[in-house]
């Protein structure tokens, strides 16, 4: 389905991204990663027995069946221990040094701030997530016993308003206005319990300037800052390379194929987004032959500016009719990803959130 309002179609530049439902890539094995909390068996220490314990109970009055309501009662103990044990939140809590990692990137550095003339990033004053957090979202809070489904996404970066209020990026298509996001790897009740943020703008769902349509860039506002979200690879500081230029080679962080790089293609490309099942629209964007999947969506595009990664972009869909092959760097026929490039990206951040404190910096 067509949007009447997007602008006019291009052509020969028509290409369909996003895998169809239940398609999978495959890409080059990624070394094992270590399993952060292995679950281990419950083990008690073994008490010794004492001698003429029961003689004094019996001379206490405690009859048959006490003994056997102590032991019910203790039986019912273990059993809820082990139920506990075996629906422990899958949600990471961060250890000591990766939140420390974190605190370290999420304010700028002492460099101090420069003419916006000068300037070749945006640096967010606070940013609470890194590059390349992961995320899952929902429509509803799912209740426990609920068959319901989670969208997997990337966020490609964080910043606050003047007001103090969070807010992270992804793409449009990964959720809806009012949509719930949550830590990925949320599993049991208690992990859905609470969410860390709603997505308060789709710039395929929402309303609509002449400025943001066709982009497919989402807004979340943080609400639960200070909750530890799993990242992909290390935390890296936040900078927006608003000036960066024509390049010639870019990046990629997602969530389900990690970090991936390639030759940067063509620029204000048609692209055919599957919004719902049977609905598509247009949006337009960059292309770069870069490997990314399903999950990915949202993800951070580097590019290099004085040796450090820059965002020049957020991931939006994969070349489509090609899930059964293998995608590597470098590869003949490589594979397309698409992805909103930064003007795209900073006319959403105007629209949503004028006021965003973000600081020029020249890297």
């Amino acid at each position: 389905m067509t949007n009447p309002n997007s602008q006019p179609e291009r052509p020969n530049l028509a290409a369909r991204y996003q895998p169809e439902q239940g398609e999978k890539w495959q890409f080059p094995e990624m070394p094992p990663q270590p399993q952060r909390y292995p679950q281990q068996p419950l083990k008690f220490p073994d008490m010794p027995p004492q001698a003429g314990s029961t003689v004094r109970a019996r001379r206490r009055g405690v009859s048959t069946a006490g003994w056997i309501t102590m032991i019910l009662a203790a039986l019912m103990l273990v059993a809820a221990v082990v139920w506990l044990g075996l629906n422990v939140s899958r949600i990471p809590t961060g250890t000591v040094e990766e939140r420390e990692a974190l605190s370290e990137v999420q304010t700028p550095d002492d460099a101090q701030p420069v003419p916006a003339e000068d300037n070749n990033v945006l640096v967010p004053a606070f940013a609470p997530w890194a590059p390349g957090t992961k995320i899952q979202t929902t429509d509803h809070h799912p209740a426990p016993g609920e068959h319901f489904t989670a969208q997997s996404c990337t966020s490609a970066f964080s910043f606050t308003g003047k007001d103090g209020r969070a807010y992270a990026v992804t793409a449009g298509h990964c959720g809806r206005e009012g949509d719930l996001v949550w830590p990925t790897g949320a599993a049991t009740t208690f992990d859905y319990a609470s969410e860390v943020g709603h997505v308060i703008f789709s710039g395929l769902y929402s309303q609509h300037t002449p400025e943001t349509q066709g982009a497919d860039v989402g807004i979340i506002e943080i609400t639960d800052p200070e909750r530890y979200m799993d990242l992909v690879g290390k935390p890296i500081p936040t900078g927006i390379g608003a000036h960066v230029g024509p390049v010639d080679r870019v990046c990629k962080t997602g969530a389900t194929t990690g970090y991936t790089c390639g030759e940067f293609e063509d620029t204000e490309r048609v692209q055919i987004v599957n919004l719902d099942p049977g609905v598509e629209d247009e949006t337009f964007g960059d292309i770069a032959a870069v490997c990314a999947a399903s999950g990915d969506s949202g993800g951070p595009v580097f590019a290099d500016v004085g040796g450090r990664a820059t965002v020049i972009g957020v991931v939006s869909g994969t070349e489509a009719g090609r899930a059964d092959e293998e995608c590597y760097e470098g590869m003949d026929n490589p594979h397309l990803m698409s992805y909103s490039n930064i003007d795209q990206v900073m006319a959403v951040i105007r629209h949503v959130v004028p006021d965003a404190d973000l600081i020029p910096r020249r890297w």
